[in-house]
């Protein structure tokens, strides 16, 4: 596989600050400075992605130096990465999918902590240093039972959000953080697989689904809430890792279907008040992107019936029906003209009139 010339540390460093400060991150967050020294493992899944240049110097940016990063190729394509002695090539075509691509990785490591990273994402150049810092901090050194999250700047392409919007609550279990919907605003419950970092033990004692085609990291996380009740989860209030939201990730291929299989399945031991906020709040995101008022109509009324969904979710789902209401008023008025002009009626308002 080709190697691309690397770049020295100080080089690649500033080009991922100065990337980071256009997204809206402070490039001077200050440092801990851990008595701890753990080494670190990276595992980067990947299918190609342009972004994976970018992902890995990220990596190699940072200021607690990393021990190793996998990429780990789940493609035939070839890949061009930077040509550092840290960074090693796996192709892994057993199973296509991120999650068997991570486990790979996770096998092959050797540090004492594990790191993911997407291929479409990066990293602020402290943040290995930042969490490492804080676990120390926090007294977790010897524990094998903690996962490190931090908060993300999400890139919409013509705008960025910084999720999630409010701080992970440690009174209330993973699962709860994860589900539970406190505003009507989106981006409330965050914690990417690019964010976390953890003991190497951890996925050897609750095992990422190498078969999961959709929402790999939530599923992973619940599993962890439910397998390992004394879990802590540190998340620091800084966002140190930038989120492509603007690409074509695997998000944006899930269709509703698929989303309705996911939650009927994974969520039947949450709470109800937690079932029903992911319902009206998380799979009505994906009925409005299908843009069908009756599969709206009908995720609001499995929601209400599987769930007991707080305020927020309500209003959230409220306002998706709300907006696809007008949208179809608007499609009804638009057909007429384009009937009397001989215009074909669109796609969007067949859709919006069912």
């Amino acid at each position: 596989m080709p190697r691309a010339a690397c770049r020295a540390p100080n080089e690649v460093r500033s080009i991922v600050t100065n990337w980071y400060g256009r997204v809206g991150v402070n490039p001077t967050v200050p440092t801990r400075t851990a008595t701890w020294h753990p080494t670190v493992s990276v595992v980067i899944p990947t299918v190609g992605k342009p972004g994976l240049r970018r992902a890995v110097e990220s990596v190699l940016a940072q200021t607690y130096p990393v021990t190793e990063v996998h990429v780990v190729v789940n493609s035939d394509d070839e890949v061009p990465v930077p040509d550092d002695p840290r960074v090693r090539l796996t192709r892994y075509v057993e199973r296509r999918n991120g999650n068997a691509a991570r486990m790979a990785g996770v096998r092959m490591s050797t540090g004492d902590l594990v790191a993911f990273l997407d291929d479409d994402d990066a990293w602020h150049p402290a943040k290995i240093e930042r969490q490492v810092g804080d676990i120390a901090q926090a007294g977790l050194a010897g524990s094998s039972t903690w996962i490190s999250s931090t908060r993300v700047t999400v890139d919409f392409g013509d705008t960025t959000e910084t999720w999630p919007r409010a701080p992970y609550d440690p009174e209330r279990s993973l699962e709860n953080n994860l589900l539970r919907r406190h505003r009507v605003r989106r981006g409330q419950a965050f914690l990417p697989s690019s964010t976390l970092l953890f003991p190497r033990s951890l996925p050897g004692t609750v095992p990422l689904d190498e078969e999961l085609r959709l929402h790999q990291d939530l599923t992973w996380l619940l599993q962890l809430s439910r397998s390992l009740p004394g879990l802590v989860v540190r998340q620091l209030d800084d966002a140190l890792v930038r989120y492509d939201a603007a690409g074509a990730g695997v998000s944006r291929s899930i269709s509703l279907a698929r989303e309705l299989d996911w939650a009927r399945e994974y969520l039947r031991s949450a709470t109800p008040r937690d079932r029903g906020d992911y319902y009206l709040g998380s799979v009505m995101t994906y009925a409005r992107r299908e843009a069908e008022m009756g599969a709206m109509v009908r995720v609001f009324s499995e929601g209400l019936r599987v769930g007991r969904p707080g305020a927020p979710a309500v209003g959230y789902a409220c306002g998706a029906v709300a907006a696809g209401l007008l949208k179809a008023v608007a499609a009804g008025v638009r057909e007429p003209w384009r009937r009397g002009t001989g215009e074909a009626t669109g796609a969007e308002v067949r859709r919006w009139r069912r």
